[in-house]
This record gives structure tokens, C-alpha cells and sequence, in this order.
């Protein structure tokens, strides 16, 4: 027996030994030195505490090659993923399961639109960006043909191809795409116009009320430099949803000087979304926060100046139902003739499987989607033709991203905003001379005034189509405010400057009004208490939703439940996890748009209702209007009233909150009923969840808070967040070297790695790390240098 155990003590500490050579030689080189093929002088990387690589070159080329070198090593399996679901090959890579996403790209046009702009692109003269570009597609190549992959290939099966600057088209290119909402609300609103009609949509906000909240314009005289979901479930890559950014002037700031915050919200993941890059090389000095195969920062700052990004939500997708030939299907009327569809064929490389061959049709105003969203099939049997801004014209991202980095005044800022024509940005702006600006950042179409951009047009008359573009001039804008800041969290700008208040998919405001109201609360911010506005969990809208609800339920109803009641009336919006108020409420508010709504929609389409910003925009309006149909159960001969859905839901939500928390309300603490874990693309099959899904402690989430840690209503009662700031930055300007920011997990994809979800714990608790920049620094952070030398 001792022979025994000796043996299998021995046979342990060999996999023990041979687990650690495995994970040295998988993980990160963070120190010592790296050969790389085409650098021209030797290269430093010296990585912080956290991971973030800081690279001193003595050139552009340089530099970005070991950036993208860099970014390989620690996002490689995340940069894959990125290009195979913009260029529509994915199923080539995972298999059979996911040639519908392949198929959904490929029909909406984003690998055509990524092959058209890397023409463009290649017909272009040499430039900076073109070669930064270029170096940094090398820097990535190199590592794919030299370095150690990760694990993730090993368990696949798969070596990556090498990387090209179309894969970076295909990945601006999903980027737009889900920066757009028209898919996942048109075909929604267009069923409600039509099985419904005008009454139901009244009562729900499908275009800005008045009531919400406006980001303000200021235009100076001159520039002065003092289910679809179901489909969409399965993408192993995050969705892009939303932000808030402002910037405050020296005005109102202790310091005097400019204080940047910016917090992209992004479907959470595994790896998250951002990647940290500090660069040096002569004339240039750059923190910023990339995307997997993008070699700009999207977001960051020099020391000079600072630069954010949210979500526009302008409309820039339409559809249009065409009208066949009685005596011809494959021709469709416009205006007084019929034209023929012009047909593209496309083949679908499948892993382990044959090709799968698709014929994707064709119109005037784009490709026909029916087959590809079921929302729209089921809604109509006339082809559904698809017209979106950012098939319109190749891309120019890479170009305008560029010049932001490198921008030298506001003037630079213009101009490279002006290239992004789609998908819509909020850009945000400071600087160290006490400039702040806010641009509105996409083309935005000229639409027939007979059109509503939410609801399909008539794809046979001539008028619907867009007839052209507003100039970048009159896009909503504001540069220097007398008000001292400028700040957006994806609501409705104010009108263009023609006049014209462009239609969009816009939030109520809730965050811009809680974020204006702090900012003008004083005059003397610092980045620490700018933290507290970060990290606010309160919306006030959800309370006074309670306190109607309260209003309209008889006193009979609340006998033995007074501690319920007394806890919604006096609720001011909080979302702490030791409440149990937010725990009570969702539940209610779900069963009541359950009870309301259900009946009408259909479960499909309720549930579609659940994941939209209609409904986001409509609770508040939608719950105080006490005589839409939407109250009558259109099942039942009797014709119900608020009060009467107001009550049973009610009831219905004591008992489930009792059956899964007890008797005791007390102990229904919201930190009970919230699920936060980030998702890998493998972490979907057990047991691999356990090794790449990072689950962090509970964090108070909420629907529209500052701090808006999103998820969807459901029946259950456990809400799992989805998506929230993809990071968090603060700046301020009298001392750029030490920024705030800190990110969901960390700075690093592999899992081997010690930066996998060094952060996790920062980011639930609202804690931050600092941005650095100054070298000193640096140097005594990293310890030990990696150093890249030429082959």
C-alpha cells in the first residue's frame, strides 16, 4: 500500500508539474525579451500592476507593431471571435450550430460592406494611419505564426488564419451593427401599428415625449482653441448598448482645470470589450482603450487631451415591404414600373459539415431580410427590404479614429468626426486649455416627411427612400457651453441646427437629468467625488412608478402587507443590495406589463416588448395613463381597469416573493435576487464554465441608474446583469498621469493569465485603479521590462 501511495503521490505531483509547464508555456510574456519579425529599433513593453501594456518606440511603425504583437498574446481567441462574426465566417471555425448568425450577417451585408471598404482602402494613397494599420496587422501576424496560442484553439481544434485589414472592416462593421436598434424595434412596432393600432401606440413612447430629457446644443460663432434576440443569444461576442459621458469645465472643477468621465455600457463578457494600451514614440503619447483588432483607441487621451465615446441612438435603418409583380415574383413595382431583384450568392463554410449555399435578394433600398428575422416573417408575407446608413458608403472608421488619437486642437476633433458616418456616436471632448465639446457624430438621412422611421414604409413608392444626407455642419453639437459642461447617456439631442429633431431610438434621460443635476449642484469637483455620480444606483422614475401603482390598489389589499406598502411609498429609487424594495418592485412591474400586455402581443412578441428601449421609455408614461386599452384583457367579457391589474399583480408577486425568499420581507434583499457572470464563448458548455466564466459577488443592478447594470424582467425573480459600464474613467487634467478607470474583469484574455479577472473585485466593489502614464511610475509598477527586438 505504501508502494502504493508512493506512486500515486508521485504520479500527482508530475500532472501538478506538468499542469505549471502547460500554464508557463500558455500564458503571457509580460518580461525578458521577444524577437519580432520587422521592427526597425529595439521596442519596450513594460506592463503595470494590472496588466496594461505600455510601449516606448522610437517610431509610429514600431510601435504599433508591438502593440498589435501585444494585443495577439492577450486577446488573440477574442480578436477571432470579433472577425469571424463581422465577416460571416464563423461557422467555418465552430460549426454547424452558428451558421445562422453567418447566414444573418451575410444577408445584412456586413463581410460585402467590409470587402467593399477594404477597396476603398487599398485604393487610398499611403498615409499614417494606413501604415499604423499596417504595422499593427503585422504585429498581430507575428504572434499568430510564432507565439503560443491559447488554450481555446487547443480545445477546438483550430488554428487562426492570419489577420487582414478586412477582418478589421468586418469587426467596424459588427461594432455598427450593434450600436443599432431598428432590428429589434421596428418589426415590434410595425406588428403593434398594424394589429393594434394608433390608441395602443399613443400610449407608449415611440418617439420622444416632452417630458424627456434633451441634451442641449451650443453652436459658437466659430471653433476657438483657448427574436431575433434568440439568434442574437448565441453570439459569443458582447453587444454594444450603450454609455454615458461628460465632460466638466474648469469653471466647476477644484482644480480649475477640464475633469473626463466616460462609461461605455456593454454586454458583459469574458474577456470584456476593452483593451488598454499605453503608447510613446516621438511626437506621440497616447493612453487608450481599444477594441480586439482595432490598432486606434476608441477611447483615451494624450496628455493634452481626452476623448469619449456614447451611443447616438439616431435612426439610421429602414424597411420597406415590396410589392411583387401579380405576373412575375422575381420582379417588385416601384413607382410605375417593376424591377427585377438582383441576386447575390454566397457559400457558408461549415466545420465538419458541407458548404451551405444561400441566395440573398436584392431591392432598390437593400437586401431582403424575412428570412433572416423571424420577427419579420411572421409579421408579413411581402419580401422585407433592409436600408441602413452604414452600407450606404465603405468605411472611413480607421482614418477617423486615427486623427482623434493624434488630434492636436477642437478643430482636428471636427474634422475627424466628420468621417464617421455610421454607426452614430456621441463624441466627447476635453482638453488641457479648457476646452470641452460634445459632436453628434453619423450621416443622417433626409427621410419623406410621409415616412415613420419605426414602422415599414411602402417599399413601391419612390418618396419613402431617403433622398440624401443633412451636413455634418447641422448635426447637434455643443462647443463650450455657458453652462459649464456637456454631458449625454444616450437621450435625445436637441434639434439640428436647421431645426430638424432627427428621429432615434433615444433613452428618457433619466441618467442625463441625474448627471446634470449633480454636476450644477456645485462648483468645485474633483475626480473623487465625481466618483459617487459613477457609481449612482438611484432612478427616481421607478419610484414614482410605485407610488402610482400604490395609489390605484384599494386598502383592503395591503391588510397584513403594511410593511410593503410602507417600504414602496417611501422608496426614493435606490438600488442597494441590502434592500428589499427593488426585489418587490421588478417583480411587480413585470407581472403588470405581463397582465396588461400579454394578451394583446403574444408571448413573442411580450418578451421582445421586455428587451426593447420602448419599454424602458414607456414605463412611466405608459403606468400613469389609466385609460389606454392596453389595461383590458381583451380575453374576458368584462372590460378591466388599471387598478384592477394593479391589484392582482400585486398579489401575485407577494405570493412568489414569499414561496422563494419566506415570509420574512426583511430578508428579500435585492443582493438575493441578482446574478452577475461574465460569459466566455466556450464558458456555454459544462464544465468549461467553471474555467473561463468569471462570476463575480452580487452588484446592485438596476434599469436606468446612473450606474446602469442592465438586465431583463422576467417571471423568476433572479435577474442575471447583462450588460453595464464596460469600463470607468475619470481625468482630470491637472494631473493626466494618474487617471481613474478599472474594468469588469481585467486586462488580459488568457485565461492562464494573472490580469484574467484581476479587476473583478475592483469593479463590483466601485473601486478604481489608475490610468499611468508618467514613467517613473511605470517602471516601478512593472518591475521588469519586455523587451522586442528585431529578427
Amino acid at each position: 500500500m505504501r508502494k502504493v501511495g508512493a506512486f500515486l503521490g508521485g504520479l500527482v505531483l508530475l500532472l501538478a508539474l506538468g499542469l505549471l509547464v502547460f500554464i508557463f508555456l500558455h500564458s503571457p510574456q509580460y518580461k525578458g525579451e521577444i524577437e519580432i519579425n520587422g521592427l526597425s529599433e529595439e521596442t519596450t513593453a513594460y506592463f503595470d500592476e494590472h496588466g496594461v501594456p505600455h510601449i516606448y518606440a522610437s517610431n509610429a511603425s514600431d510601435a504599433y507593431r508591438a502593440l498589435g504583437y501585444l494585443h495577439a498574446q492577450d486577446r488573440l481567441f477574442q480578436l477571432e471571435m470579433m472577425r469571424r462574426v463581422g465577416t460571416g465566417t464563423l461557422a467555418e471555425f465552430l460549426g454547424p450550430d452558428v451558421v445562422e448568425i453567418d447566414q444573418f450577417f451575410r444577408t445584412l451585408g456586413i463581410p460585402e460592406h467590409a470587402q467593399t471598404s477594404t477597396e476603398f482602402w487599398n485604393s487610398q494613397a499611403d498615409s499614417p494611419w494606413k501604415n499604423a494599420t499596417e504595422a499593427y496587422i503585422a504585429g498581430v501576424n507575428e504572434f499568430i505564426q510564432n507565439g503560443t496560442l491559447p488554450i481555446e484553439f487547443l480545445l477546438l481544434g483550430e488554428k487562426p488564419r492570419e489577420f487582414t485589414i478586412n477582418d478589421i472592416h468586418g469587426i467596424v462593421g459588427y461594432m455598427s451593427f450593434t450600436f443599432g436598434m431598428a432590428l429589434k424595434t421596428d418589426p415590434l412596432i410595425t406588428k403593434m401599428s398594424r394589429e393594434l393600432g394608433q390608441e395602443y401606440l399613443e400610449a407608449l413612447s415611440i418617439e420622444t415625449l416632452p417630458e424627456h430629457h434633451f441634451i442641449p446644443n451650443f453652436y459658437p460663432d466659430s471653433i476657438s482653441n483657448g427574436s431575433l434576440s434568440s439568434l442574437l443569444e448565441k453570439l459569443p461576442v458582447p453587444l454594444l448598448e450603450g454609455s454615458n459621458g461628460w465632460v466638466v469645465s474648469g469653471s466647476k472643477t477644484k482644480s480649475g482645470k477640464v475633469i473626463f468621465a466616460n462609461d461605455t455600457h456593454i454586454g458583459f463578457s469574458s474577456p470584456s470589450v476593452w483593451y488598454e494600451a499605453h503608447l510613446e514614440y516621438p511626437g506621440f503619447s497616447f493612453y487608450g482603450n481599444h477594441l480586439a483588432g482595432v490598432p486606434f483607441g476608441l477611447v483615451g487621451h494624450s496628455r493634452h487631451h481626452s476623448v469619449g465615446l456614447t451611443m447616438f441612438e439616431n435612426d439610421d435603418q429602414d424597411f420597406f415591404e415590396i410589392k411583387l409583380n401579380p405576373t412575375n415574383s422575381n420582379e417588385y413595382q416601384f413607382g410605375d414600373e417593376f424591377l427585377p431583384f438582383s441576386v447575390r450568392k454566397d457559400v457558408i463554410s461549415v466545420k465538419g459539415q458541407d458548404p451551405v449555399e444561400i441566395e440573398i435578394k436584392e431591392t432598390i433600398h437593400g437586401p431582403i431580410v424575412n428570412s433572416v428575422v423571424p420577427e419579420i416573417a411572421s409579421l408579413t408575407d411581402n419580401p422585407v427590404s433592409s436600408w441602413w446608413v452604414y452600407t450606404m458608403e465603405p468605411t472611413r472608421a480607421l482614418e477617423a479614429i486615427y486623427k482623434i488619437n493624434h488630434a492636436q486642437d477642437l478643430e482636428d476633433l471636427t474634422a475627424a468626426a466628420s468621417l464617421i458616418h455610421a454607426p452614430g456616436l456621441n463624441i466627447m471632448y476635453g482638453d488641457s486649455l479648457g476646452n470641452i465639446a460634445w459632436w453628434a457624430a453619423g450621416k443622417l438621412p433626409i427621410r419623406s416627411e410621409k415616412v415613420h422611421s419605426k414602422i415599414f414604409a411602402d417599399g413601391s413608392d419612390p418618396e419613402s427612400i431617403p433622398q440624401g444626407w443633412y451636413p455634418f455642419s447641422l448635426n447637434p453639437k455643443s462647443i463650450n457651453p455657458p453652462s459649464g459642461f456637456v454631458a449625454s447617456a444616450n437621450n435625445q439631442p436637441d434639434t439640428l441646427q436647421n431645426g430638424v429633431l432627427f428621429p432615434g431610438y433615444y433613452f428618457p434621460g433619466e441618467r442625463w437629468k441625474r448627471i446634470a443635476d449633480a454636476i450644477n449642484s456645485k462648483d468645485d469637483w474633483t475626480i473623487q467625488e465625481m466618483k459617487a455620480i459613477q457609481l449612482e444606483v438611484v432612478n427616481t422614475d421607478h419610484a414614482q412608478i410605485a407610488k402610482i401603482m400604490l395609489s390605484q390598489i384599494p386598502d383592503f389589499d395591503f391588510e397584513g402587507k403594511e410593511r410593503v406598502k410602507s417600504l414602496l411609498e417611501n422608496w426614493d429609487g435606490n438600488h442597494e443590495l441590502s434592500s428589499s424594495i427593488p426585489t418587490i418592485y421588478y417583480k411587480w412591474l413585470y407581472h403588470v406589463l405581463r397582465l396588461a400586455m400579454e394578451d394583446e402581443l403574444g408571448k413573442e412578441a411580450f418578451e421582445s416588448y421586455l428587451g426593447s428601449f420602448v419599454m424602458i421609455r414607456s414605463n412611466l408614461p405608459f403606468i400613469r395613463n389609466f385609460d389606454h386599452p392596453w389595461w383590458d384583457k381583451v380575453n374576458t367579457p368584462e372590460k378591466e381597469n388599471a387598478s384592477q391589474i394593479f391589484s392582482e399583480s400585486f398579489k401575485i408577486t407577494l405570493q412568489e416573493l414569499e414561496a422563494q425568499f419566506g415570509d420574512n420581507i426583511n430578508s428579500w434583499d435585492w443582493e438575493k435576487a441578482v446574478i452577475l457572470e461574465h460569459p466566455h464563448p466556450l464558458g456555454s458548455q459544462k464544465p468549461l464554465d467553471k474555467i473561463f466564466n468569471v462570476k463575480t459577488d452580487p452588484v446592485p443592478a438596476n434599469d436606468e441608474s446612473v450606474n446602469k447594470l442592465a438586465f431583463k424582467l422576467n417571471g423568476e425573480g433572479i435577474y442575471t446583469v447583462t450588460s453595464g459600464p464596460a469600463m470607468r474613467i475619470l481625468l482630470d487634467f491637472m494631473d493626466v498621469d494618474r487617471s481613474l478607470s478599472v474594468l469588469p474583469t481585467g486586462q488580459s484574455g488568457n485565461r492562464f493569465s494573472k490580469h484574467y479577472r484581476d479587476q473583478a473585485s475592483l469593479y463590483t466593489k466601485g473601486k478604481y485603479r489608475y490610468q499611468l502614464m508618467d514613467k517613473n511610475e511605470i517602471v516601478e509598477s512593472a518591475k521588469d521590462a519586455l523587451i522586442l527586438t528585431p529578427r
